[in-house]
């Protein structure tokens, strides 16, 4: 090889050298074919699933069933006896806007205490803004009251959206002395939930039930 051809190679490498440092050491690849992925790079191929939480027909189903049930214990058990308290929770699911809830429950010897069952809901760790007791929702005779929903309690004065992330919980506490809570289930709506939590709030009844 005669010194030119060396001086020019020399000059080539440099120049392809200063080319991968401005490109910041990106890997130079040779021109595909339209539509065929490369075998080698430092690229991942964008497939259209990244920054997927839920697949969509999770979460069709989901809401499609509007309304979710808060029946996973955290602390405590059921059956409730005097003086305990229970702390459920919802499952896994995609994010969903609260609205009214369904508690039902039944006291031993036929009880009729409601007054003594309270009912704090939080997200995650951060109590709402309202404390519920038995007594909204049932009469002394066991009846229950109006169409016997009311409405998830607000969060700092706002409806209250449950991220994919966030559990939806409740504390149901027998804070009297006499016959335990023998059975408990709890659903909230979520398929009309920001109407359903506006009526329940301005005193009307609630419209999660499926109605038009």
């Amino acid at each position: 090889m005669n010194s030119e051809n060396e001086a020019n190679l020399k000059l080539f490498a440099r120049e392809i050298v200063a080319e991968m440092v401005r490109s910041n050491g990106a890997q130079m690849l040779p021109a595909t074919t339209a539509g065929v992925l490369q075998a080698c790079g430092t690229m991942v191929p964008t497939n259209g699933c990244e920054n997927l939480l839920y697949a969509p027909i999770t979460t069709q189903r989901f809401y499609r069933g509007g309304r979710t049930d808060i029946n996973v214990v955290l602390e405590g058990q059921i059956p409730l006896v005097p003086g305990s308290s229970v702390l459920l929770a919802q499952d896994v699911r995609p994010p969903w806007a609260t609205g009214c809830y369904s508690l039902r429950y039944r006291f031993a010897n036929n009880g009729n205490n409601h007054d003594e069952v309270q009912i704090e809901w939080f997200l995650d760790a951060e109590q709402l803004d309202t404390k519920h007791y038995g007594s909204e929702i049932y009469n002394n005779d066991g009846t229950v009251i109006g169409d016997g929903l009311l409405p998830i309690p607000l969060a700092m004065g706002q409806h209250c959206c449950v991220g994919g992330n966030n559990r939806l919980r409740v504390r149901i506490s027998h804070t009297g002395n006499n016959n335990q809570i023998e059975n408990i289930r709890l659903f909230v709506h979520h398929g009309k939930g920001i109407q359903c939590c506006s009526s329940c709030s301005m005193g009307r009844s609630c419209d999660c039930g499926g109605k038009a």
